[in-house]
């Protein structure tokens, strides 16, 4: 029996004692070659692992056993712990591990069910323009050299359509605020939305409500934000998220995923200049906009999807 591995001898000895039950000790030793004893042993074995009641051993082959442990599952719905001692009323002695690898193999193991995290209401925009959200992040140089500086995208995207624009900056200035928001603006007019609100969080390049003298709680006036400043003389409301709240801007947040995932793994930054990388970045924004599936717009390509049903709310 050398040759066999472990389960092939389980399954020898298992057939072997089970014929020494049906026909006998003495007739089985000589159907396969096996001493008396030999036989004996293996049966006190299986008496002291209480693999079943003295004396009335149940033995099962591997596929009678999985079509016990099936129709009991499909008749009584019950998990591995359950279907253990429903076996035992019939003499079957099987493991929850075992149990649980049938039910896997045959594909009815229950699916575990998370727990669930508080859902937090998301805003959803009644057409193009209603809000634009705006955000930035910062360019995931994996090869840049410590001394150099970091690189920022800043991103803007219309949470009705989906339509994105995005820009890179080498910092994080109320001008470059300024100037993205310009640009981005001139795009989306470009493609006949006109922005109502645009959407920020409370970082200092979009806001100063809630830095250094312009806290509530000193009891200055507040003075304006230039960005907020430029977007009224252009008839347009700067929306604040709450503090603290980054799931308000959420579509802003969930793009930024998309770009780390299929933009950024597969550039080359480090060779990359602040003027070849906006070149890559806008092709990678036209692919976004007219060329990728989007999920929210019927599995179109954001600008398709505006284009063919976004124009009318349909």
């Amino acid at each position: 029996m050398t040759y066999l591995n472990s389960r092939q001898r389980n399954c020898y000895k298992q057939r072997v004692i089970k014929d020494s039950y049906s026909f006998g000790a003495s007739k089985t030793s000589r159907m396969y070659g096996i001493h008396r004893s030999t036989i004996y042993e293996w049966r006190k074995s299986i008496e002291k692992r209480k693999l079943g009641p003295k004396g009335r051993v149940s033995w099962q082959t591997p596929v009678q056993l999985e079509r016990i442990v099936v129709r009991l599952r499909k008749q009584t719905n019950y998990g591995p712990k359950r279907l253990r001692v429903e076996l035992e009323y019939h003499n079957i002695k099987l493991g929850e591990k075992a149990i649980l690898g049938i039910l896997e193999r045959r594909g009815l193991t229950k699916k575990h069910r998370r727990k669930r995290k508080k859902r937090h209401q998301v805003f959803y925009a009644p057409y193009a323009g209603y809000r634009l959200q705006v955000d930035t992040k910062a360019v995931p140089d994996i090869g840049r050299d410590l001394r150099s500086p970091l690189r920022y995208q800043f991103t803007a995207i219309d949470i009705y359509t989906k339509i994105r624009f995005l820009w890179i900056y080498e910092e994080l200035s109320n001008y470059n605020s300024i100037d993205f928001l310009r640009r981005a603006l001139e795009f989306y007019q470009s493609i006949g939305i006109n922005v109502e609100t645009v959407q920020t969080d409370n970082h200092m390049t979009f806001t100063n409500i809630f830095v250094g003298g312009n806290k509530k709680e000193d009891h200055q006036e507040l003075r304006i934000h230039p960005l907020t400043e430029f977007l009224l003389d252009q008839g347009i409301h700067h929306l604040l998220s709450r503090p603290g709240t980054p799931t308000d801007n959420a579509f802003v947040e969930r793009s930024h995923r998309t770009d780390g995932e299929e933009f950024y793994r597969t550039v080359n930054l480090s060779t990359l200049n602040n003027k070849e990388l906006n070149i890559r970045i806008q092709k990678w924004t036209y692919c976004y906009n007219l060329l990728r599936p989007h999920s929210s717009c019927d599995n179109l390509p954001p600008l398709k999807y505006y284009l063919t049903v976004g124009q009318t709310g349909a």
